[in-house]
């Protein structure tokens, strides 16, 4: 590599610097390093902790609490398509839920019936001591099957 080149390029004007191929070197390795990086946080799953005793810890993976919120609402009616994204707040696990309904649904009661199965098996059966909520997205709405 030419450092002239480089020291040149400082001294130019920014018509001349776009038309050099370092430049344009340069910009497609920031490019391949931020895509790196984005595929890296992506890919990174982190254990939730769902409690701690005398005896030890239990963790559970982000995807199987998104495996969990799925096989509920396959077993409701008027629910499609769930999307969940697991979210840490300090101690306090929320599961932000994003989903299709029915065009006719009723909201209040759907979003009810969600809720409570939901916290009824991370609580009471996972014995989720963190658990901080559930919210729910409607991101669209399907016809009837």
């Amino acid at each position: 590599m030419d450092w002239n080149v480089i020291k040149s390029l400082y001294q130019s004007n920014i018509e001349q610097v776009f038309e050099t191929t370092v430049y344009w070197y340069f910009v497609a390795f920031f490019v391949f390093l931020i895509l790196c990086f984005w595929i890296m946080r992506k890919l990174r799953r982190e254990l939730v902790s769902v409690f701690k005793d005398d005896e030890g810890d239990v963790q559970i993976t982000p995807h199987a609490l998104e495996e969990l919120v799925r096989k509920t609402c396959q077993n409701m009616k008027g629910i499609y398509s769930p999307n969940t994204k697991v979210i840490l707040k300090g101690q306090s696990i929320r599961l932000h839920v994003r989903l299709d309904i029915q065009k006719d649904c009723m909201v209040k009661e759907t979003r009810a019936e969600l809720k409570s199965k939901l916290e009824t098996v991370l609580t009471e059966n996972l014995s989720f001591s963190n658990f901080g909520g559930v919210d729910i997205v409607i991101k669209g709405f399907q016809e009837k099957e």
